[in-house]
C-alpha cells in the first residue's frame, strides 16, 4: 500500500475529526484494503506516480504555469525517484494532492493492475492534450476563473529535489536576428536646401571689348579725342572682330590726317571681314584720294561679289573706272547702280558721259535727258547736261 493511502486509512480507522478531514478534498477516498500480496515493483510505480504529483505542486507553488496544456516532463532517472518517494515516506503528516490530471505519457502510472488503484480518483479529469515540454512562464497572479487548487507540500526541500530531477531544462532562448546594418545617415535624411554657390563668370573678351567701345564713345562725345583713340585701339586689342571700334579708330585717324595709319587698320578689317563693304569702300577712297586710282578700282573690284544690290558700290566702282577710261566697264557699273536706284541723276550724267566717249551718241543723248528729267542736279550739272544735249543734236 502507498503511504498517502495508508495516511486515509489511519483517519479512517480513528475516526478523525473534521478538522483533521478538512484539509483533504472532499472527493478523495481512502481504497478498501487489497488482501491480495503486495507487488513492491506496482508500487514503486504508484511512486512514481506520488513524485510527479509532488513535482507539479512544486513547480505550480514555484510559478511554473502547470495546466492541462502542459504536461509534466518524463522522470529524469529511476534512482533520483526513488529518493523522493524516500522522502515523502518519511514526512510525519499528510499531504493533499492536486486534483489534476497526468498526461497521458506516465504510462506506468496508468497501467491495469492493483497499483493502478493507489493513484487519485479524479472525477473531472478531461483528456490530456498533447504532450509537451514546460515552460517557465512570468509569475503573475492568476485571475479568479483561472485559479485552480493547488496543493500544500510539508516538505518544501524533499519537493524541490524530485522537482530538479523531474523538471525537463528549459529550452534555451532563441537569440533575436541580428538588426539590419544601419543605413548611412546622409543617403537616410532628405535632401537639404540646396546650397547655391556664386561663381563670377568671367566676362569673354567680346564683352571686354564692348566695355572699351562704349567708354570710348564717351570720350568722344565729350570732346576727348586722345582717350577716344586710346580706347577703341584697346578695344580692337581685345576683340579685332569689333566692327564698331575699328570704325571709330579709323574716323579718329583720318580726322587726324593720319592716312597711312588708317589705310592699314581697314585693311585689316577687309581681311577679317571681307563682307564688310564699308570697310572697303573706305579704304578704296583713301587710294583714290591720295591719286592711286588703279590700287583702288582694284580693291573694289576685289570685294565686288559682297556688293551685290549695293548701288553706292557700282557707282563708286563706275567712278572710278571712268577715271581710268575704262569706260565700257565703267557703263556696265552705271546700268547696274541705275536699275537698283534710277532716280539717281547724278548717275544718269555718268553713264552718259561714258557712252558719249565710247561713240553712243544717241544712248548718250537719252542719259542725258533722263539726267534732267529727275531734277535732282545742282545748276552747274544741269548746265552741263544741256550743253551736252546740244552738242548731240
Amino acid at each position: 500500500m502507498s503511504v498517502i493511502n495508508q495516511v486515509l486509512l489511519e483517519l479512517e480507522k480513528r475516526r478523525a475529526s473534521a478538522v483533521e478531514r478538512g484539509a483533504l478534498p472532499d472527493h478523495v477516498r481512502a481504497l478498501p484494503e487489497d488482501e491480495r500480496p503486495l507487488n513492491w515493483g506496482w508500487i514503486a510505480a504508484g511512486g512514481l506516480a506520488v513524485a510527479g504529483a509532488l513535482a507539479g505542486s512544486w513547480a505550480l507553488l514555484s510559478g511554473f504555469d502547470v495546466t492541462p496544456q502542459r504536461a509534466l516532463a518524463p522522470l529524469a532517472t529511476q534512482r533520483a525517484t526513488g529518493t523522493a518517494v524516500a522522502r515523502v515516506a518519511a514526512a510525519p503528516t499528510a499531504v493533499t494532492t492536486d486534483a489534476r490530471p497526468r498526461a497521458e505519457g506516465d504510462g506506468d502510472a496508468q497501467s491495469e493492475g492493483p497499483a493502478s488503484r493507489l493513484s487519485l480518483e479524479l472525477s473531472n479529469s478531461p483528456a490530456p492534450p498533447q504532450r509537451q515540454v514546460a515552460r517557465p512562464v512570468p509569475a503573475q497572479e492568476p485571475s479568479a476563473t483561472q485559479r485552480l487548487p493547488t496543493s500544500r507540500v510539508i516538505s518544501r526541500a524533499g519537493s524541490d529535489a524530485s522537482a530538479r530531477s523531474e523538471a525537463a531544462p528549459a529550452p534555451a532562448a532563441r537569440p533575436e536576428p541580428a538588426p539590419p546594418p544601419a543605413v548611412v545617415a546622409s543617403a537616410r535624411a532628405p535632401a537639404g536646401k540646396p546650397q547655391i554657390q556664386k561663381q563670377e563668370r568671367q566676362p569673354t573678351p567680346r564683352e571686354l571689348a564692348d566695355n572699351e567701345y562704349r567708354k570710348a564713345t564717351t570720350s568722344l562725345h565729350q570732346g576727348r579725342s586722345a582717350e577716344a583713340e586710346e580706347g577703341f585701339q584697346a578695344a580692337l586689342n581685345l576683340y579685332p572682330g569689333h566692327h564698331g571700334a575699328r570704325q571709330g579708330l579709323v574716323g579718329m585717324l583720318v580726322t587726324g590726317k593720319k592716312f597711312t595709319e588708317a589705310e592699314r587698320v581697314l585693311q585689316e578689317g577687309v581681311k577679317l571681314a571681307p563682307a564688310q563693304t564699308g570697310f572697303t569702300m573706305t579704304l578704296a577712297r583713301l587710294q583714290v584720294d591720295r591719286g592711286d586710282n588703279a590700287q583702288g578700282a582694284a580693291t573694289l573690284q576685289k570685294g565686288l561679289e559682297h556688293a551685290q544690290g549695293n548701288a553706292d558700290y557700282h557707282a563708286f566702282l563706275a567712278t572710278v573706272l571712268q577715271r581710268q577710261n575704262r569706260h565700257e566697264e565703267a557703263i556696265e557699273q552705271f546700268q547696274a547702280a541705275l536699275r537698283l536706284r534710277p532716280a539717281m541723276g547724278v548717275w544718269w550724267l555718268g553713264l552718259g558721259i561714258s557712252l558719249q566717249t565710247a561713240n553712243r551718241s544717241a544712248d548718250a543723248q537719252e542719259a542725258y535727258r533722263r539726267a534732267r528729267a529727275t531734277n535732282s542736279l545742282n545748276p552747274d550739272l544741269a548746265a552741263f547736261a544741256d550743253q551736252r544735249m546740244r552738242q548731240l543734236q
